[in-house]
């Protein structure tokens, strides 16, 4: 098949048998690559959903070379700067200064504008400092992915869908999650329980934190726990939250990459960090899904 745009390869990502870690736990253990998009990550279905929303709405004109700014701590700038290139825009990126070298530099490489905030203002320091540009830049536009109803809705109406498709008749006991935004897991677990209501939804959290607390601390698992309880997350469709902490999930990194040859980012292998908390809970033989959301390329300087 011939593509006319990358934009066209977004989605239909495989789900995959994690066969050393379903048979260390008892359990059935699979996770969908969301790696497998364009830019590596599923925060480019996030990405398109907004600008196509904003162009929906008249606040954007493909092509017209505006500028959108957006805080984030690199998945969705890589999403955006994609997505922007390819439809007309321009990007500023606002991430915080303790993010990797490596996701700066992808950044730059995509063509965005980096200004970093200061992290010793809290997790949510790149979300102030934007909005801070915004006021001053009224003519640029903040798509502000934590309060953008587009973000969980993109996962109900494709990533969910793709799910629910490759699953079949085969029933989801438990869906397991990183709490960033908030969007995948809300509209992934809405739509899911919808088909499975006895299926059970967790989220995933720095040890540090608390979100269903509203309780927030400084950490250094890149895309978890964004300093605030984001607009777009349904705490409703929570069965629990699981907090891990970020030596855990460095070592799952690497013994996932050495044992199912799957690389994985950290808050990806939070996910399974969080899996392995629970599996003693669960039924033997029970199917777990979760989701890898970029790889360990941009988190190499974390085993240095």
């Amino acid at each position: 098949m011939i593509n006319d745009s990358v934009l066209d390869l977004i989605g239909n990502t495989p789900v995959v048998r994690l066969c050393a870690l379903s048979k260390e736990l008892g359990i059935d253990a699979l996770i969908k690559l969301e790696s497998f998009n364009p830019g590596g990550s599923h925060k480019v279905r996030v990405a398109k959903a907004m600008i196509e929303d904003a162009e929906a709405r008249g606040i954007l004109t493909r092509g017209s070379g505006q500028t959108i700014i957006e805080p984030s701590g690199g998945n969705t700038g890589i999403g955006l700067a994609l997505v922007g290139c390819q439809l007309g825009y321009k990007l500023i990126l606002v991430i915080p200064d303790n993010y990797s070298q490596e996701k700066q530099e992808l950044l730059r490489l995509h063509g965005a504008d980096v200004v970093l905030s200061d992290s010793r203002r809290g997790n949510n320091s790149h979300g102030e400092m934007a909005m801070e540009i915004q006021l001053m830049h009224p003519e640029y536009v903040l798509l502000n992915q934590q309060r953008n109803p587009a973000n969980p809705e993109v996962h109900r109406r494709t990533t969910a869908r793709e799910i629910l498709a490759d699953f079949g008749e085969q029933r989801i006991d438990v869906f397991v999650g990183g709490i960033g935004t908030g969007g995948h897991i809300t509209g992934i677990s809405e739509t899911l329980k919808a088909r499975w209501p006895e299926m059970k939804a967790y989220g995933v959290e720095p040890e540090q934190c608390d979100l269903l607390n509203d309780r927030h601390a400084p950490h250094d698992i890149q895309g978890l726990s964004v300093g605030i309880v984001p607009a777009v997350l349904n705490l409703g469709i929570l069965d629990g939250v699981i907090k891990v902490a970020k030596a855990d999930c460095i070592e799952m990194a690497k013994t996932t990459l050495r044992r199912e040859s799957i690389s994985l980012g950290i808050s990806s292998a939070a996910n399974l960090v969080a899996i392995s908390k629970i599996a003693e809970d669960l039924d033997r033989g029970s199917t777990v899904l979760t989701l890898s959301y970029d790889t360990i390329d941009s988190y190499l300087s974390y085993f240095r």
